[in-house]
């Protein structure tokens, strides 16, 4: 009976030394340890210390000064556009009855045909468009001293004594220059006095003929050329304006080519 009690107790010794045992090994695979907490640190300084409250002062005053400078230059582009916008209304309002449209004066100190735009103005060449009723550009000329005359007499053969066969050589220069021939040549009278004339076509870079036009007369001792470059359909129009400025030219009171705007 004894050894029956003494082995019941071992037993049961044994059976709770075990479970435990067994218990741990069952559980003990493999888990993710868990991470600890850390304390948050900003710039190596331990959060809310006396430290790490100057350090954000100082980053929230810069964010603050940023702030500032943005609204100061946005308010500053506001007023700026305000005032452009204002300066437009102010011309806009007072263009028609104080600010008048340059005109181009001619040579001889009449304006010019309304229907020429100065481009540019040098002391050897005065360039200019030439535009149709609705505004838009329909050619181009220019006028130029060649050189100085010879003669006050121009003849069949000659225009203030330079012989046309110089004259027409030079266009024809330019136009191998600028891929273009010369078509005919001819004189004729404008404003009672002998003009030489040559006919030039050349080939714009869209394909198309443009018409070109010279125009060689003498006045006071000077050679003068205007030139003139438009489509073939507007050629009559380009000549018309041509004789107005030769017409100029020849009744022209001043010394010199002189071109200039006034208000």
């Amino acid at each position: 009976m004894l050894r029956a009690i003494a082995l019941s107790l071992a037993l049961l010794v044994g059976i709770g030394t075990i479970i435990p045992l067994a218990t741990d090994t069952t559980e003990a695979g493999p888990r993710k340890a868990k991470k600890k907490k850390q304390k948050r640190y900003w710039r190596g300084v331990r959060k809310y210390s006396k430290r790490w409250w100057q350090l954000y002062r100082a980053q929230e005053r810069r964010k603050k000064a940023v702030a500032a400078r943005k609204r100061a230059l946005r308010l500053r582009q506001i007023r700026l556009a305000a005032a452009r916008s204002n300066q437009d209304d102010t011309v806009a309002k007072t263009s028609p009855a104080v600010r008048e449209p340059k005109k181009l004066v001619a040579p001889a100190g009449e304006t010019a045909p309304t229907a020429l735009k100065p481009v540019n103005a040098s002391p050897a060449e005065l360039q200019f468009r030439v535009d149709n009723a609705s505004g838009y550009q329909v050619g181009s000329a220019s006028i130029s001293v060649v050189g100085p005359a010879v003669s006050a007499e121009s003849g069949p053969r000659s225009v203030g004594g330079v012989s046309t066969t110089a004259l027409r050589r030079e266009v024809i220069d330019r136009m191998i220059r600028e891929n273009g021939w010369v078509v005919n040549d001819y004189q004729r009278q404008i404003a009672g006095q002998p003009v030489y004339v040559v006919v030039a076509q050349s080939q714009a870079k869209n394909g198309s003929i443009q018409s070109r036009m010279f125009y060689f007369t003498e006045v006071e001792g000077k050679i003068y050329s205007v030139a003139t470059n438009s489509p073939v359909n507007e050629s009559e129009r380009l000549a018309e304006e041509s004789e107005k400025v030769i017409n100029s030219l020849k009744s022209r009171v001043r010394p010199a080519l002189r071109a200039s705007t006034e208000r």
